[in-house]
Order: structure tokens, then C-alpha cells, then sequence
């Protein structure tokens, strides 16, 4: 069995460790709104040693969580968590979506060819979780309701979650597929000679959407965070073992954005905000 395919195993226990923490007081969040991030590695003392470095986040235990499921805060807000399976995985965030209905969701995963990990299932009180994959392959948690009072539609301050892409094997089947599962709308906000750039909506913008420049095995759907300064960030995270994986550059939104690895692998998209749009040659 590869890694990715463990990892895909391992999205169970991931699930399980993201509802402990989301069992708080319930939240009016907007379906199609990503609300929590868990970090599977097999190397969780290298990534703790790297996000702390990169944006200041702090680690404590789980409490009532998995064994050695770590919660990571940023100035005391929880922000994400972090997995460590029991054999070697491909490094990945895992992201959660509120949907108005999981097991609807669940099915309508199911029934375009994806994968279902785990559940529906009822955590506590009222959430109820699943982790699916779509027919690309990408991984994905769907939720009830939001875990988090911070989660709002307020811009996230610098070194927290920002904005998410998904970043496509085709990109023509994933946006029909997301605008009817999550009810967005799509437009393209970006056009060149070859790129196009989705923009996924509801009651305000909540993701992008691409395909993959490059041949892929699945999808994947990529978090950001937001960064002062994209070209500094990513050479801080080269600085603590990380890898670069698009240098920031004045094609790609004027210089503002970088992806890169963390040490794991991890990918992860940093993105200075607001930027100026300027004129992209």
C-alpha cells in the first residue's frame, strides 16, 4: 500500500480527532464555509518546530482527542490540529466544510464516484461530521455547523487561515460538481492564455478553483494563510526546512503569493492581503 493511500486510511482517525474539538458551543456559520484544518504527519515534533517558526502558532494537547492529537492556537484561538498516524503518510492538511446536510453530501459524494472515509456520524450535542474524497481524489471534512466563535466574515488576521483553492486534475467536472454539492456560484476571474481561474461564491467569496499546471495523481484541495510578505515567508520557510514550491512572482497576483512544503511535505499556500492586482503581464 503507497502513502497516499494510507493517508486516505488514516482520514478515520483525522475525523474523529477534528469532532472532539469542534464539539464547542454551536455557531451560525454559512454552508460552504471552511471552518478547521487538521495536519496529518508522521513527523509532528519537526511540524510543531516549523509553524511555530513560520507564524508564531503554539501546540497544546487534546484534551478527550485521539491519543496524541495536538491542537494548534494562535494567540490563544484554536486554529487547526494536528494527527500523527501510527505509519508513514504522505503529509496533508485536511480541511472542514460546513454543508446544510452531511448525509445528503455523503450521498452526493458517493454517488459521483468519490469515497466516503468515515461517517455521517454525530459527535456531540449537534454537530455531525463525515470525511470524504471526491471523484479526483481530493479530501475533504464536512460539517454541521462551524466549531469555532472566531470563524466569521471578518478578513483573518496575519498567520491565520485566509482562503482555499482546489486545485484540479479537471477543472470542468469540479466546479459543475461543487456549485450543485455546496451550492456555490462560479465565475472566472481570471483568464489567460493558459489559466483560468474560478471564483467560487455563496453569500460572499469562499474559495478558487484551477486545474493543475502540472499531470496529477488526485486533486487536492490547497489551504492559504495569510502573510505580510509572501517572498520573505517563503524564505523562512525554506529557512526551516521547508521547500519552495512557486516562488512568489509577478505573473502569478503580482508577487504576493508563494506555495511551499513544509518539512513533512505538507503543501500550503502563503498569500499577502490585501494585494495590488496591477497589471499581470
Amino acid at each position: 500500500m503507497n502513502r497516499s493511500a494510507r493517508f486516505l486510511l488514516w482520514i478515520a482517525v483525522v475525523t474523529s480527532a477534528a469532532v472532539a474539538v469542534a464539539a464547542a458551543p454551536a455557531t451560525k456559520v454559512s454552508g460552504g464555509t471552511f471552518v478547521w484544518h487538521d495536519l496529518v504527519t508522521s513527523d509532528a515534533q519537526k511540524s510543531r518546530a516549523f509553524y511555530s517558526g513560520m507564524f508564531g502558532w503554539t501546540f497544546e494537547p487534546g484534551k478527550g482527542v485521539d491519543p496524541g492529537y495536538t491542537i494548534i492556537k494562535h494567540q490563544g484561538v484554536p486554529v487547526g490540529g494536528i494527527v500523527t498516524p501510527r505509519e508513514a503518510v504522505d503529509a496533508q492538511w485536511l480541511t472542514y466544510v460546513v454543508v446544510a446536510d452531511v448525509d445528503r453530501a455523503v450521498d452526493e459524494f458517493r454517488q459521483a464516484g468519490g469515497r466516503v472515509f468515515r461517517g455521517p456520524l454525530k459527535a456531540q450535542n449537534d454537530l455531525r461530521v463525515a470525511a470524504v474524497a471526491d471523484a479526483q481524489g481530493a479530501p475533504i471534512g464536512l460539517a454541521n455547523r462551524g466549531p469555532l466563535d472566531q470563524v466569521g466574515n471578518t478578513l483573518p488576521e496575519v498567520n491565520r487561515w485566509l482562503w482555499m483553492d482546489y486545485v484540479a486534475k479537471d477543472a470542468a467536472p469540479a466546479v459543475e460538481f461543487y456549485s450543485r454539492v455546496f451550492g456555490f456560484k462560479s465565475e472566472v476571474s481570471e483568464r489567460r492564455a493558459d489559466f483560468t481561474y474560478y471564483l467560487l461564491s455563496n453569500d460572499r467569496p469562499r474559495a478558487g478553483l484551477f486545474q493543475s499546471p502540472l499531470s496529477r495523481e488526485t486533486a487536492v484541495w490547497l489551504p492559504y494563510v495569510r502573510v505580510a510578505d509572501a517572498a520573505a515567508a517563503a524564505a523562512k520557510a525554506k529557512d526551516l526546512g521547508g521547500s519552495i514550491v512557486v516562488e512568489p512572482g509577478p505573473r502569478v497576483r503580482n508577487g504576493s503569493l508563494a506555495i511551499v512544503r513544509d518539512p513533512a511535505g505538507a503543501p500550503i499556500a502563503l498569500q499577502k492581503f490585501p494585494f495590488d492586482t496591477g497589471v499581470t503581464p
